[in-house]
């Protein structure tokens, strides 16, 4: 590995590390005892969309079998249909 490359990769690394940190690290930085409270902000929030992903995913079943329901109802009655005979072949007898 030559000079340039080590010179490279090492602003690289640098660079890297100098990445402005988001606000909630920050704030944990400056803050460490507002950390169970910001957790249990952050499960809530979870929390809180999973039960709208899941009242949506209901509300989506419903409409599917109600929808399927009204297109049913619309539907005419169901002919009566008769299969032809068939004759029997030779496998289909016993011997």
């Amino acid at each position: 590995m030559s000079d340039g490359d080590r010179d490279a990769s090492n602003e690289r690394y640098i660079a890297k590390a100098e990445t402005p940190r988001s606000r909630l690290r920050r704030l944990l930085e400056e803050r460490p005892e507002a950390r169970p409270r910001i957790g249990r902000a952050v499960a809530v929030l979870l929390g809180t969309g999973l039960v709208a992903l899941a009242a949506f995913g209901v509300l989506l079943i419903w409409h599917m079998i109600r929808r399927g329901r009204l297109i049913r109802e619309r539907l005419s009655a169901p002919r009566v249909v008769r299969l032809p005979e068939l004759p029997a072949s030779e496998i289909d007898q016993p011997s």
